[in-house]
């Protein structure tokens, strides 16, 4: 009878350490997939201003944002993703031919930063 017991109790044992590996595995997982959408993101931002040639708000020198539900399409309503693009200072002789600025993808539900991304693009010499 008692070796009974003990071999349900280490059953229960393992059979915890189990579960708490699947609900580990699983937020792991989903946080994953969060990041991954959010780098996509910024990736795409960081695209526009440079096919553009300029920042997404239409003016070099202003931030802009913009708000994503969470399959990482654009929504103005229930966002799941806030995308903010700022622009950066570039040193001189730089500044004429140069222009930089920073893309940053947070959880809107918690306010995290979840990916950010630096780049630059040429800008047009008249």
């Amino acid at each position: 009878m008692m070796e009974q017991m003990v071999m349900i109790l280490v059953f229960a044992l393992a059979a915890a350490l189990c579960m708490r590996a699947f609900v580990l595995s699983s937020s792991l997982s989903e946080e994953a997939e969060r990041r991954d959408i959010a780098v996509l993101l910024c990736e795409n931002a960081a695209e526009s201003c440079k096919g553009m040639q300029k920042l997404g708000g239409g003016a070099e020198t202003e931030p802009y944002t913009v708000y994503y539900d969470a399959g990482g399409f654009r929504t103005e309503t229930d966002p799941a993703y806030r995308v903010q693009v700022e622009p950066l200072e570039v040193e001189e002789p730089l500044a004429q031919t140069l222009a930089k600025a920073v893309v940053r993808t947070f959880d809107e539900a918690t306010g995290k930063e979840l990916y950010h991304l630096e780049f630059a693009w040429q800008r047009e010499v008249s």
